[in-house]
């Protein structure tokens, strides 16, 4: 149809769009124009003759051109005056039935037909865009249009009349929203099989589109889904949009989109970019968000079956064999497809909500069984190894976590604690105590490696005499002339690696790095945030549960499911709507015989039976008041900004009053996994491989622990954070295995004489790493610090990911999702990676990651350098659990209000 566009037409077009109703519109003049435009091609419609039908064609859609464009003018017109007349064009063109007379002759015009219902449309469109519901009930414009939405089913329509068609849709659909009562005028009696019952025109052409890429697709789902909305308060609409079959197609073009997914991407966690830069997998996000929304705004009869039809047509029958795949080569075991699946899963996870999706696929992980074995038992029992799989398992397993749900929480790790076996007896009415938190506050920092005692001062200086002779390592600025005396774009700098009080952590150009404030500032804020998440829990898992009342460790008391009875609507895993049980009235404990991970066969680790610690091995310290240490004043000449050096200094005469723990013992059973779970003696594991593993691993391992340690659930926390709490023999401490990681890097770096040297190559890695991969964007001059909805997260990603407070969810963040950035940010970004980026010859060598995987040694420092960082971190998180369980209001009104920005 190409041969439409001609001059005339585009003319037309563009004069609708410069005319200026305040001195172009004359009533008088506009109406005999419109009457004359119209007679003319009336005209042509009664004269119009097989052999010239071309011209005919061409010159009747002349006149629609000029028809539309005198309408949209008096509309505009009448608005700017608000004028309350009738409209003389409209009025004009309904009176006449014009818009009847166009259809009937376009249904004769045979291979032009298309063109001639596309300029329909486009005249169809105006009306509705600028006479809204003004026009809509008339009888002489819905019959005509009625009728030609009536002539696209069951077609296939080309390009751009789809296009055309799906924008008056979605213009319709507006007007639907904002006037409820027109919705009946646009039910049709269809004949089926079982007789005729309505149908909803604008929902079932709507359907065909959904799952259309590009700008169609797009306008096509936001126009269903005001359709959906319009459901919840509308039954009737309801019961056409299920009759129509809507449920089904939404269902099985997500499972269409999925089955056409690359079978293996090289990535640990899919970020935005990746999802950008697949154009498959954009569309599969595409339609899951939608059917996500559709099911949280839609009538309950359609979210329900949508959830039934996603469970038995998606996650059954796609996603689950996805998951398991294997490949027909016994040799091979197609760890990357499944690697590549479990990124597809965790992505899924992030991108839905509990009020859509996300109940439903908690279910499907959490009881559907394949061979016996459970979904998430086949994922727990990935976590071992180094691999790619085991990487992408414990990102999928930090996702899961960040949800803050209850019943997760319950199967992953709070089942196997409630009974309290891990602990000796003696400990079990403890857990509530402040006073072990404040001892380990203590006793993880005094785990620091001998080889990071090595002043952040002296790297920084090292740092300026590698600047100063041209070497290429970070952007600096001088603090005197505000010159960067050595640097390409991006202005990052590393001038205040001992921050102080007043840190800025929006300025590009400070580090978080060896800054205690910063992680108690982190540790606060993420305490408190799950805080408030978990303010609903049936239980604050605070003491453990009377042996009477367990059996095997996994099964929830009588007192804990009557909890979860009267919440059970409120439980993200239970789909009671759908007839599904919830979690928690799963009989998970006779399945977990065939837990993969416990048919795992054990790997036996070195030895080392010392004897346990003593039970007072940490002096009692006196009372917090808040972030200032709880265990001493700091005179103010010496004050070094909470760093973690003046809290070091403090400690030093308190160090000496406190017992040496013993030897921690390293090695443990099979038997953990029950007694604790399998994801926790999984992470405790790894951790314990802590300097031997990749730098992806090691950032995701300590993030994934801290994240456990954050919620403010003595059950768990005391677990991983408090030495003296005596655990049974078979189950390792957290403070045990980083104590042995202590002695191993004590012993390696003894005698290396370079020791120092790397340290400040590996700390300067890591702060470029930060800097480079977190892309915090520079506060532009104009925008205003009052205004949080400017420097807000804009990304699709932005629900599952906290706020990033320290240096430690920088490193993790590295494999995390890339916030939305302003075109502008986008350029000062792009500069820096580019730097970032330069060739070999331009930058050291240690700034590239290659770097410290050449030998174990290097990659021993530079775990060690996280390590002492992470150490920092867990102490902090003592601290604040400490301040929490002695604070009467710990999270304060005005804090959750921060929290929630």
């Amino acid at each position: 149809m190409s041969w439409l566009r001609s001059t005339s037409l585009t003319f037309a077009r563009q004069l609708s769009k410069t005319l200026d109703p305040r001195h172009d519109y004359e009533p008088h003049a506009c109406y005999n124009s419109f009457c004359k435009h119209w007679q003319q091609a009336h005209e042509i419609i009664v004269k119009s003759q097989p052999q010239h039908l071309h011209d005919d064609v061409l010159g009747v859609v002349n006149h629609l051109e000029q028809l539309a464009t005198l309408l949209v003018l008096e509309a505009k017109a009448r608005e700017i005056s608000h004028m309350s007349s009738p409209a003389s064009c409209l009025e004009y063109l309904l009176s006449e039935n014009l818009l009847d007379k166009l259809y009937e002759w376009a249904v004769s015009t045979g291979k032009y037909e298309n063109a001639v219902r596309l300029e329909q449309l486009r005249l169809f469109g105006n009306l509705v865009t600028h006479y809204n519901s003004q026009v809509i009930a008339a009888e002489p414009f819905l019959r005509p249009l009625l009728k030609l939405l009536s002539s696209f089913r069951n077609e296939l329509l080309p390009t751009n009349l789809e296009s055309q068609l799906v924008s008056l849709l979605n213009q319709l659909c507006v007007v639907l929203m904002q006037n409820m009562k027109l919705i009946d005028l646009f039910f049709l009696m269809t004949q089926t099989k079982n007789g005729s019952q309505a149908e909803f025109i604008i929902g079932r052409l709507l359907l065909c589109c959904v799952h259309r890429e590009g700008p169609v697709g797009s306008e096509a789902r936001d126009a269903f889904l005001l359709c959906a909305k319009m459901s919840a308060s509308c039954p009737p609409l309801a019961h056409c949009l299920l009759a129509g079959n809507a449920c089904p197609i939404l269902a099985t073009g997500l499972s269409g989109l999925y089955s056409l997914l690359p079978r293996s991407l090289c990535v640990a966690r899919l970020l935005p970019d990746d999802v950008n830069r697949v154009h498959k997998l954009t569309l599969f996000i595409d339609s899951l968000e939608f059917c996500n929304a559709v099911a949280q705004v839609a009538h309950p009869s359609i979210k329900r079956h949508l959830l039934d039809l996603l469970y038995q047509g998606f996650l059954v029958p796609v996603m689950g064999p996805a998951l398991l795949q294997k490949k027909a080569d016994s040799l091979q075991s197609g760890a990357a497809e499944q690697a590549t699946a479990m990124a597809y899963l965790e992505l899924l996870l992030r991108c839905v909500t509990s009020g859509g999706l996300l109940r439903v696929i908690l279910h499907y992980l959490f009881t559907y069984e394949y061979d016996g074995v459970r979904v998430m038992d086949v994922l727990l029992g990935r976590l071992e190894g180094n691999s790619q799989l085991s990487l992408v398992t414990l990102s999928l397993m930090e996702t899961l976590i960040d949800l803050n749900t209850e019943d997760v929480m319950m199967e992953l790790v709070y089942k196997y604690l409630l009974s309290g076996n891990h602990l000796l007896a003696a400990y079990r009415s403890k857990l509530t105590d402040p006073e072990p938190y404040r001892e380990a506050a203590v006793a993880f920092l005094g785990l620091s490696p001998n080889c990071c005692m090595r002043s952040v001062r002296k790297t920084r200086e090292w740092v300026d005499e590698l600047a100063m002779s041209g070497r290429r390592i970070l952007d600096f600025k001088c603090d005197s002339d505000n010159r960067r005396v050595n640097g390409v774009h991006g202005d990052i700098a590393m001038s205040n690696l001992v921050q102080e009080v007043n840190f800025d952590y929006g300025n590009p150009n400070e580090t978080l790095f060896s800054n205690y404030h910063a992680y108690l500032c982190d540790a606060r804020f993420e305490i408190v945030s799950r805080t408030v998440a978990s303010a609903n829990w049936t239980n604050r898992y605070d003491s453990v549960v009377p042996k009477r009342e367990t059996n095997n460790n996994t099964k929830v008391t009588k007192e804990m499911v009557a909890g979860t009875h009267m919440r059970e609507q409120d439980s993200l895993v239970s789909l009671s709507a759908s007839g599904y049980d919830t979690l928690k009235n799963s009989d998970t404990s006779e399945k977990e015989a065939h837990s993969l991970s416990s048919l795992n066969e054990a790997v036996e680790n070195r030895s080392d039976n010392n004897e346990t610690k003593d039970q007072d091995s940490l002096t009692s310290m006196g009372e917090s008041s808040g972030y200032d240490s709880f265990l001493y004043r700091v005179d103010d000449q010496d004050d070094e900004g909470f760093s973690e050096d003046s809290f070091k200094k403090s400690i030093i005469s308190v160090k000496q009053e406190v017992r040496e723990y013993e030897e921690p013992v390293k090695s443990w059973r099979v038997s953990a996994e029950t007694i604790i779970g399998p994801l926790l003696a999984s992470l405790l594991r790894k951790s314990a491989s802590f300097l031997e593993s990749e730098l992806a691993v090691a950032c995701r391992v300590s993030s994934v622990l801290s994240k456990l340690a954050y919620f403010p659930t003595p059950i768990l926390s005391a677990l991983l954070l408090c030495p003296g709490f005596l655990l049974q023999p078979n189950v390792p401490s957290l403070f045990q295995i980083l104590s042995r990681l202590k002695q191993e890097l004590d012993e390696l770096t003894a005698g290396l004489d370079n020791v120092g040297e790397l340290v400040d190559k590996a700390r300067v890695f890591l702060i470029h790493r930060e800097m480079a991969l977190t892309r915090r964007p520079q506060k532009n001059e104009g925008q205003s610090k009052s205004n949080p909805a400017a420097q807000r997260d804009e990304s699709p990603f932005r629900r599952v990911e906290v706020k990033r407070r320290s240096i430690s969810s920088s490193f993790s963040s590295m494999f995390n999702r890339k916030t939305s950035l302003s075109p502008s940010q986008q350029n000062s970004n792009s500069l820096q990676n580019t730097s970032n980026i330069s060739p070999a010859q331009k930058r050291p060598i240690f700034t590239q990651e290659v770097y410290w995987n050449q030998s174990i040694t290097l990659r021993s420092i530079l775990n060690a350098v996280i390590l002492d960082e992470w150490l920092k971190e867990l102490s902090a998180i003592c601290e604040e659990h400490a301040l929490r369980l002695t604070a009467d209001v710990y999270e304060n009104d005005t804090y959750i209000r921060s929290v929630a920005l």
